[in-house]
């Protein structure tokens, strides 16, 4: 009996070959052949991590891969458990995280279902549900099927543009005994295709409009999503002297870089070529919005020229939306910037090399824009000290206050950027200093999870900017951070609000001409507060505050910062301004 093999091993010699290092988990019956094979035929590998929610699984898969580059497992049980992680997966595709997600459904052959529990786990073609926003799906029918399919899901999560992949398994294939040998994959083919090259007629016109604009500019949003694409786009902004905005979808250029432009859409306004790169969020800094009315104008000249490098069409779907408006750009370039940012820079440095008045040209550029980006850091500087001593703290202030704390760490801001104050008075130098922007509410904790766990091996200090109302969906993910030794400083970004949205009924009052004093109904956080270090203690953090005040937050942080470095999470619970 000890000797034997069940089809469920074979899965684990799947995640073994393709060196998946753990599987985020909330337990489920359907599953049960798996997860038995993975603890004791796999010894615990992929390592176990026990969740208290389907969405807290996927959205550590998210973070890990965000920060890494490398997937790790989710694994969900039968309909409801993919079910409870929509959302989830929903924000790991718009987001483009590779997520290999594990499903389970109880016993296709009817004769083996138990009474009424697994006709209610199980559906036709479970896949379906979230098959609008995976990149693929698959249930195969036969254990023989399962390697083949394995490998393929692999290659299509990986390949760029990437994204969660969903594979179901019948809980009574799982269960059944091996009674024959199973081919496996080839070990020595290739997981993932090549990257995507660009037409090299296309980059060499796209060099020359480069180098005939006098006001270029460049938008990024997923270059930074590998380190080489992040180091690439210093390059090629040096080289040619071009001002580059960071959507920050990923951290995709040094923030005090003389040549960063971010957060200053005037940039655009007298622009002659915008170099969109790897970009979908092209409209929001290059447009005005007024919120109340949703009327958009943009402040792009009309005659200004676009070129858009990156993934184009590939992936969209026809159910989400999240590709967003459609620009006609004069030069459109199918290619993964990550090969093709390179090749365009050794063209600009050749044209370069045989035009002097060109090489002037860019160093005049690069000089005044230096001397913009400049006194905008300065002007921020001086904005963060306004209402310093202020009760509840001011959000520049708390991020004031967390850097001094940090700067001589090796650290790593998670998700969240509190309004933006972090990017702006924080040195992010490397592009593992943040894995990028923040997504919808009850996503950042779970996510901030997955980015401190992958890097939890080179002992760097996470940093997760809370937000209250994030935490109150998944509060339950804090014990999953103790039980699992994953050390990570929490400050929680607490105006005891869903404050995003109470700035809307305000907007919405303002137009009706009706009481703003009445925004706060069905938006506030309060009577009774939530005691987020109470709730933190209570499963194995250390933590304090709530602090209502900055006076004693430097000292807090320092004992906080030295129990996350013994390996113990810690929270620290500062209520801060609502504006």
């Amino acid at each position: 009996m000890a000797g034997d093999r069940w089809a469920s091993d074979i899965i684990v010699d799947l995640l073994h070959a393709y060196n998946l290092p753990y599987a985020a988990i909330n337990p489920g019956a359907t599953y049960r052949g798996l997860h038995d094979s993975i603890v004791n035929y796999g010894g615990n590998r992929p390592a176990m991590l026990v969740c208290q929610h389907e969405e807290t699984a996927v959205q550590i898969a998210h973070g890990y891969a965000k920060a890494s580059g490398k997937p790790i497992v989710a694994i969900l049980h039968n309909l409801v458990g993919l079910l409870h992680a929509n959302l989830a997966i929903y924000y790991a595709y718009i987001d483009r995280a590779p997520v290999l997600i594990l499903g389970a459904t109880g016993p296709m052959d009817e004769t083996k279902r138990r009474p009424r529990i697994d006709w209610i786990h199980t559906a036709q073609s479970q896949g379906e549900q979230v098959r609008p926003y995976t990149k693929w799906d698959y249930q195969p029918q036969t254990i023989d099927g399962v390697p083949e399919s394995f490998s393929r899901a692999y290659s299509v999560m990986m390949t760029e543009p990437r994204g969660p992949i969903y594979l179901c398994y019948d809980a009574w294939l799982q269960e059944q005994k091996l009674d024959h040998d199973v081919a496996m994959p080839n070990c020595t083919a290739a997981k993932v295709p090549t990257r995507l090259a660009p037409d090299p007629g296309a980059l060499a016109r796209a060099a020359d409009l480069i180098a005939s604009a006098e006001r270029p500019v460049i938008i990024a949003e997923y270059v930074g999503r590998e380190p080489e694409g992040f180091h690439a786009l210093v390059e090629l902004a040096e080289t040619a002297g071009i001002p580059v905005y960071d959507v920050n979808s990923r951290l995709n250029f040094p923030s005090r870089h003389p040549l960063n432009v971010s957060y200053a859409k005037d940039t655009f306004r007298g622009a002659d070529l915008v170099v969109c790169l790897d970009t979908r969020d092209w409209e929001r800094p290059t447009t005005e919005l007024v919120s109340a009315t949703r009327q958009l104008t943009s402040i792009v000249p009309a005659d200004a020229k676009w070129i858009d490098i990156g993934f184009g069409d590939l992936g969209l779907s026809s159910w989400s939306l999240d590709y967003q408006r459609l620009h006609n750009a004069e030069l459109r370039i199918l290619a993964d910037t990550t090969t093709a940012i390179p090749a365009l820079t050794r063209l600009l440095k050749t044209r370069i090399a045989e035009d002097a008045e060109l090489g002037e040209r860019i160093r005049t550029r690069s000089a005044q824009t230096a001397d913009k980006s400049e006194r905008r850091r300065q002007k921020w500087a001086a904005e963060a000290k306004e209402d310093w001593d202020a009760t509840p703290i001011t959000l520049p202030r708390l991020a004031s206050e967390v850097w001094e704390a940090i700067k001589n760490e090796d650290w790593v801001l998670t998700a969240g950027t509190l309004e933006e104050w972090t990017r702006k008075l924080w040195n992010f130098d490397q592009p593992y200093r943040h894995p990028g922007r923040s997504l919808g509410t009850a996503t950042q904790f779970g996510i901030s999870i997955g980015v401190a766990l992958a890097h939890r091996d080179q002992k760097r200090l996470v940093v997760d900017m809370q937000p209250d109302g994030d935490l109150m969906f998944d509060a339950g993910a804090l014990w999953t951070v103790a039980k699992h030794r994953i050390p990570m400083l929490v400050v929680m970004y607490n105006n005891r609000a869903y404050y995003n949205d109470w700035e809307h009924q305000i907007r919405m009052a303002k137009v009706r001409g009706r009481p703003v004093e009445r925004a706060h109904i069905g938006m506030d956080l309060e009577d009774p507060a939530p005691d987020f270090a109470a709730m933190a203690r209570s499963m194995g953090w250390y933590a304090e505050g709530p602090f209502e005040s900055p006076d004693g937050l430097p000292a807090a942080l320092k004992r906080a910062i030295s129990k996350v470095k013994e390996g113990q999470p810690a929270l620290l619970d500062t209520v801060t301004q609502k504006g």
